[in-house]
């Protein structure tokens, strides 16, 4: 087994064979992120020839899974499946967090990224994103929008920015709930991940208005960007990654995040990324981190324009 790992390239990982690496997920089980971190944990594992265990932490904003990979030491067999939700939101939204994302975490490699979706009813008389705007100028009425995410909210906030109209988030505490009020006509908007209502947008249960990344997703082809509807700087994304703590030998980081990389070129990752939206983010290490902290910026910038306060 030793012989095998060193020869797929991974010499420093295979002589510390001896210890389980643990991925901390702050999600229950059964969630879209720890079907994830599990996916990727059993390629990880077959390709290094180490045991790796998944480990659900939720609750307090993701403040708990952090903790637990902060407490460990930083000797590279605990990592942290992290999220624009612990990495980019939670330091613009959530006061007295905890932690600081930039300092004690750092980045070793994503695992996906997609677009947030703008969804409305299928009896809706919204069509469009310009048909939102329009009931808003001309009732003068706020426009209530569906959330069930401190990150979903600051979408909702950029929208309002963006389009000078007036809006009113809805926080919900799951989607399942949220779009039952959006197909009751008990919301005007919501934001939606892309995956979960796809198929519903193909039912014609709901109507999607449009999308927030930088090019149109395969599962909803015929719907635009807010790019493309000539807002050019509205690109948002929903994504997951690992980190690690601050402290870990650069060696040991890299030797994970190429055996993270070749787990995404395997034929087992591309169909699993194929039947959900969006795709692989590819980004590791230092690359990473200038990703994850551009998306901070981009939500701190909409915080302090609508003086949302942390809380």
């Amino acid at each position: 087994m030793l012989a095998g790992a060193a020869a797929l390239g991974f010499p420093y990982l295979a002589r510390a064979q001896g210890k389980v690496i643990r991925v901390i997920v702050p999600f229950t089980a059964g969630s879209g992120s720890d079907e994830g971190a599990r996916f990727y944990a059993e390629l990880i594992s077959k390709s290094l020839g180490r045991s790796i265990v998944v480990e659900n932490k939720p609750g307090a904003s993701g403040l708990i899974a952090v903790r637990t990979v902060l407490a460990e030491p930083a000797d590279g067999n605990t990592i942290l499946l992290g999220s624009n939700s612990l990495i980019a939101v939670n330091p613009v939204m959530v006061k007295n967090l905890g932690y600081d994302p930039f300092k004690e975490l750092v980045p070793l490699h994503g695992l996906a990224i997609s677009a947030a979706a703008f969804v409305t009813s299928n009896e809706s008389p919204f069509h469009s994103i310009a048909d939102v705007v329009a009931r808003y100028k001309a009732s003068g009425k706020p426009i209530s929008i569906g959330n069930y995410s401190e990150g979903y909210r600051l979408v909702g906030e950029w929208l309002a920015q963006e389009t000078d109209i007036k809006t009113t988030p809805v926080p919900y505490k799951g989607g399942a709930p949220m779009v039952t009020d959006l197909v009751g006509n008990r919301l005007d908007i919501a934001l939606n991940d892309i995956t979960g209502i796809a198929q519903m947008a193909k039912a014609n249960k709901l109507r999607v208005l449009a999308i927030t990344g930088g090019t149109r997703d395969r599962l909803l082809p015929d719907t635009p960007t807010m790019k493309e509807l000539g807002y050019a700087g509205f690109e948002s994304y929903v994504w997951s990654s690992f980190s690690m703590k601050a402290g870990t030998p650069a060696d040991k980081m890299k030797e994970l995040a190429a055996a993270i990389s070749a787990a995404q070129a395997t034929d087992a990752a591309k169909a699993y990324q194929t039947r959900r939206a969006g795709t692989f983010l590819t980004k590791s290490l230092g690359e990473l981190g200038e990703f994850q902290r551009s998306e901070y910026q981009r939500f701190k910038r909409v915080a302090e324009k609508a003086n949302i306060q942390p809380s």
